[in-house]
């Protein structure tokens, strides 16, 4: 069994406004850049993702958000996986459920030891805002690392398409470069720019665009992620901090 506990934010709240106005700039609930971490075949994995967050003062909220992505996974190849997830959060003192989605994660057989590395997630996501606003939308995150030396770099490109009446493609591009420090400490960068439509960009300044510097620990099977984060335009968060704790018992 794999069990992972996530401690981590996303940059932007706003989500459940996806479909209710063209010119809102959304965040999923998920705020990792993905790799090649998948569940073993036949075997279970849960995972814990939270996030504490200050929003910039336009979003109107009073206090930090606090939000909870809890996830089962399962794998059903020795290539991938599947998951069910739940989401929920709290914020101005009222604690709310948001939705889930159900997600199918595919690593291909590959050179583990070779420079490119690689894999693909698909997601149906359903949110419920708390004035009972309902999106449904579909997320395609292609998975790019290379690995040069103590050096990887990995890109997630994920492209966003609402299912609702009126339909909207939205591109969220993530990326990561980290360095091999130690024998069990990488350290390095993330950014994340969420939710830019495929017709028309938004101009940078309008863009949630947020900095990371993180940090990974591993302590024998388990690894210990930190990370703090900076909103870098008027619309991202002002703050994030991060942790990520994954448990592995097999």
């Amino acid at each position: 069994m794999f069990l992972q506990l996530h401690f981590s934010k996303f940059p932007f709240f706003t989500l459940l406004f996806f479909a209710i106005s063209g010119n809102a700039i959304s965040a999923p609930f998920e705020i990792k850049v993905h790799d090649e971490l998948i569940a073993d075949y036949q075997h279970s994995a849960f995972e814990i993702e939270t996030n504490l967050y200050q929003a910039p003062a336009s979003q109107g909220f009073k206090s930090n958000i606090f939000q909870t992505r809890l996830e089962y996974g399962y794998g059903i190849t020795e290539k991938s996986e599947i998951g069910i997830n739940i989401y929920l959060s709290n914020y101005n003192g009222v604690s709310y459920v948001n939705g889930g989605k159900i997600s199918h994660l595919y690593i291909p057989t590959h050179d583990e030891e070779g420079f490119w590395h690689y894999g693909v997630k698909n997601e149906i996501n359903y949110i419920k805002d708390v004035d009972g606003v309902e999106t449904t939308f579909y997320e395609f995150t292609p998975i790019l690392a290379l690995q040069l030396k103590d050096w990887r770099f990995t890109v997630n490109p994920s492209i966003d398409m609402t299912l609702n009446k009126n339909s909207t493609v939205t591109f969220s591009p993530s990326a990561k470069i980290a360095y091999h420090l130690t024998h069990t400490i990488d350290i390095g960068t993330e950014y994340y720019a969420d939710n830019l439509p495929i017709k028309g960009l938004y101009t940078v300044t309008q863009q949630p665009n947020t900095a990371y510097l993180v940090m990974d620990v591993k302590s024998g099977k388990s690894t210990f992620h930190f990370g703090v984060g900076k909103g870098v335009t008027s619309v991202s968060d002002n703050w994030v901090v991060k942790l990520t704790a994954a448990l592995n018992f097999n």
